[in-house]
């Protein structure tokens, strides 16, 4: 399996993802089915990642390109967000008010809203508030674990390009990886990123590891199992990227120098399609917008 037939993987299983985000209701079943399709998607970024760490000719240019293509992306998530949390109050309101409002639930100064609030149990929250989790996106963290990778290759070069066999005996080593990486972790978390701790691991694992498959998909596998303590079946979807990633020889599956275009197109897939997506769900909204500022 080619790094081409790994990145459309990646494609469809993230569109799906995506799809279920943007326009499924959080709980219905197909919601959840379409987010199980879509868990392929993060070992096989991480894993092509690391590879094109090592791979491109300029890692200063491959750390920009993914920094702009999460920055544009951003901006569709932004959007999404308060679209979202816009209908989620509206709906609160609309329940509340189907319950009695003020009527019935305010007492004095009190704030009825509040209190009523406080009744509802977790799922029909959920059912409420729907997918309102505001974070940077994925390829932010993949920026950071790009300049994580900087950093432990710069590492490596220190002490002489040691192989990663030999380096439990070097506690020096050892420990400035160790550093690097949860540095990284750190940062993730403390800006608040999607898959803060999972994706920094599985990209370091990748590059460390590089050339000990099986070792790599065993950390991968305990990884995604780790992963699924919410919903089994969201772990063992993700099962299926580590299972495609045993089948991966290494090569590109395109010529750069006759097909750039390729490499392009996926760069540009991640907001573009998001941009997609969220004109389609939201094509009045942002009409009306435009008309009104056009107006």
């Amino acid at each position: 399996m080619t790094t081409l037939m790994l990145k459309l993987i990646l494609v469809v299983t993230m569109t799906l993802d995506h799809v279920a985000v943007i326009f499924l209701p959080r709980t219905s079943e197909l919601y959840r089915w379409f987010r199980m399709f879509g868990r392929p998607a993060l070992p096989i970024a991480c894993f092509l990642l690391a590879e094109g760490f090592v791979k491109t000719a300029s890692r200063k240019k491959y750390l920009v390109r993914m920094a702009v293509t999460a920055v544009v992306a951003e901006l569709f998530w932004i959007f999404l967000w308060v679209r979202q949390r816009i209908e989620a109050i509206e709906l609160v309101q609309k329940v509340y008010e189907d319950a009695g409002g003020d009527a019935v639930w305010k007492i004095g100064e009190q704030d009825g809203l509040s209190r009523w609030y406080e009744t509802v149990d977790a799922v029909t929250k959920n059912e409420y508030t729907g997918w309102i989790v505001p974070m940077f996106n994925v390829l932010f963290t993949l920026t950071l674990c790009i300049l994580m990778l900087m950093g432990l290759c710069k590492i490596r070069q220190l002490f002489n390009g040691m192989e990663p066999g030999k380096m439990f005996h070097n506690f020096g080593y050892l420990l400035s990886m160790g550093a690097v990486i949860y540095a990284t972790l750190f940062v993730c978390l403390l800006i608040g990123t999607d898959y803060p701790v999972l994706a920094p691991i599985m990209v370091a694992a990748a590059y460390i590891f590089r050339g000990e498959k099986v070792t790599i998909l065993i950390i991968y596998g305990l990884g995604s199992l780790l992963s699924g303590t919410q919903e089994i079946l969201y772990a063992a979807a993700m099962l299926f990227g580590v299972f495609a990633l045993y089948f991966y020889n290494g090569e590109l599956g395109y010529d750069k120098k006759t097909k750039p275009w390729v490499r392009i197109a996926f760069y540009a897939y991640y907001p573009l399609h998001l941009a997609i997506l969220v004109e389609a769900r939201y094509f009045d909204v942002i009409f009306d917008s435009f008309r009104g500022i056009s107006g």
